[in-house]
């Protein structure tokens, strides 16, 4: 007969084996732990921010009205500190200006003869960081203007000023573009027969603001745009014409009308290759903004011939600047308003 106390030991060394038995059954029945969380994550590539178009500044933004409000002041000095140091200034005719004060004299010279000024812009077309504006000023002459003694007479010229400016708002480049002899013809000293060509004084209303997308359709328009100056260069009549819409309408500052239709750009086109021999077309700069391509670009060869009102300087190579807006409609040259100063090939005195 056993007693109580070793009744009470078998009991507890059975209960154990009973337990430990239940946890080796255990260890061998159950599945594998489950899998620790996998952050899928950490597997992507690192990347950069994503890439958003800049556009112009505020400050860029605000260069356009800023300009023409200083070519409307009576000090021109105003605008030196709109200009970056290193700017440089590019007229048809006078040598490049480049720092402050010789860019603001090169206004002075072309602009500071004329007390009353009065500029608006008409149309705007605006990049990340260039800004094309089309203007109209007006003004009186009381100082020297070009040689020409004050004359006390009110003129009104149109025009077209590239900018390129930075970040902070300040001006790198301006590249302005006028006729002289329209504006000497006002004074009673250029051809007479542009004497008709003043426009309207400006009014000072909101102008047309074009800004660009980026948008393929705006690289094709700029490319349409080379195209029409490269048929020009090799003198390939058919290929120049079939850049343009039938009814093409090109526009400039010495013509009372503007030309119409591909027959009477053929007809300019012949003209302007037996004027100049030789002729070469190199493009400067360009942009897009819209349905707009604006395009700089020189001309280069030997007068041969009378162009216009400019007698003919055989052996003698020219080189005038030009820029023109470009209205492109289903990738072909639909309207070109052409400005430029031919009174740059009459050198010395413009």
């Amino acid at each position: 007969m056993r007693s109580p106390w070793m009744h009470t030991l078998l009991s507890f060394l059975t209960l154990g084996l009973v337990s430990l038995g239940a946890l080796a059954c255990s260890s061998e029945n159950a599945g594998a732990p489950p899998p620790a969380p996998v952050d899928w994550h950490a597997f992507d590539v690192p990347h950069g921010p994503v890439a958003v178009l800049p556009g112009p500044t505020l400050r860029e933004r605000a260069v356009a009205e800023a300009y023409v409000t200083v070519l409307s002041s009576a000090d021109l000095g105003t605008l030196t500190p709109h200009l970056a140091d290193d700017s440089r200034f590019v007229f048809p005719g006078l040598n490049d200006a480049r720092g402050k004060t010789a860019v603001v004299q090169a206004h002075q010279t072309l602009f500071g003869a004329f007390e009353k000024r009065a500029m608006a812009i008409t149309r705007l077309w605006r990049t990340d960081s260039v800004q094309a504006l089309e203007w109209t000023m007006s003004g009186v002459q009381t100082r020297d203007f070009m040689g020409l003694a004050p004359t006390n007479k009110p003129v009104t010229f149109r025009g077209l000023t590239v900018l390129y400016t930075k970040d902070d708002g300040t001006i790198t480049e301006l590249h302005a573009y006028f006729d002289v002899a329209v504006v000497k013809a006002q004074l009673g000293v250029g051809p007479k027969e542009l004497l008709a060509l003043a426009p309207a004084a400006p009014t000072g209303g909101a102008p047309q603001e074009f800004e660009s997308t980026h948008s393929p359709d705006e690289a094709r328009n700029v490319a349409a745009g080379r195209a029409m100056l490269d048929a020009l260069e090799k003198n390939d009549d058919a290929a120049f014409t079939a850049t343009m819409t039938d009814d093409v309408v090109v526009e400039t500052l010495e013509r009372p009308q503007p030309m119409h239709g591909r027959e009477e750009m053929k007809a300019y086109f012949k003209g302007l290759h037996r004027t100049i021999a030789q002729l070469d077309t190199t493009v400067d700069n360009s942009l897009g903004a819209g349905r707009f391509a604006v395009v700089e670009y020189f001309i280069a060869g030997e007068q041969i011939a009378p162009m216009g009102w400019i007698p003919a300087q055989r052996d003698k190579v020219i080189r005038m600047q030009v820029v023109d807006v470009m209205e492109i409609r289903d990738g072909k040259v639909a309207h070109v308003w052409r400005y430029d100063n031919p009174s740059q090939i009459t050198v010395p005195g413009l």
